[in-house]
């Protein structure tokens, strides 16, 4: 059995940082990051920018360049996620590899849960398309057609991880 500590604040700052994190009968919403990785394409840099107003006011843009390997290392992004205070993350990079690349990821207590990989090859702003500006907190409808969606696992958490992420509501 391990022994938490319990923290005593020493001043008001303190005390209200402490309460921000205790447990909550309602729990806030869940905030995203969005995190432009070392090298990125212009792609990737207007796909982040435009997924962000989906989650506009739950969601941070990390505008930096942030050098980190998700899949090989993944303490940076739990260091970012606790000092955001975020539980969704999508980091945007290019490489010679992998090019065009997004990882979608989702934490619990700060801890990296599960994360995905995707390859974005091609992509529409939504400058492109001849429409009002959508209102901030609007929820968009992803439709995911296709047994897939049901049946295999890997098809089955990328479901979860993108209406989790976009805070939709979902048709299958």
């Amino acid at each position: 059995m391990v022994m938490r500590r319990i923290v005593k604040p020493k001043n008001q700052r303190v005390k209200r940082a402490l309460q921000k994190r205790e447990p909550k009968i309602v729990e806030n919403t869940k905030t995203a990051m969005f995190i432009k990785g070392g090298k990125t394409s212009e792609r990737i840099t207007d796909v982040l920018k435009n997924l962000q107003p989906l989650k506009k006011p739950d969601a941070v843009l990390l505008k930096r360049k942030n050098i980190m390997r998700p899949f090989e290392d993944e303490t940076p992004i739990e260091f970012l996620a606790d000092k955001n205070d975020a539980s969704l993350f999508m980091f945007g990079s290019h490489s010679k590899k992998r090019p065009n690349n997004l990882v979608l990821g989702r934490l619990y207590d700060h801890h990296i849960l599960d994360m995905v990989e995707l390859g974005v090859t091609s992509f529409k702003s939504m400058d492109n398309f001849k429409i009002e500006k959508c209102a901030v907190g609007t929820k968009p409808c992803l439709v995911f057609c296709g047994e897939q969606f049901d049946n295999s696992p890997e098809f089955i958490r990328l479901k979860n991880l993108l209406t989790a992420s976009t805070s939709v509501c979902s048709y299958v």
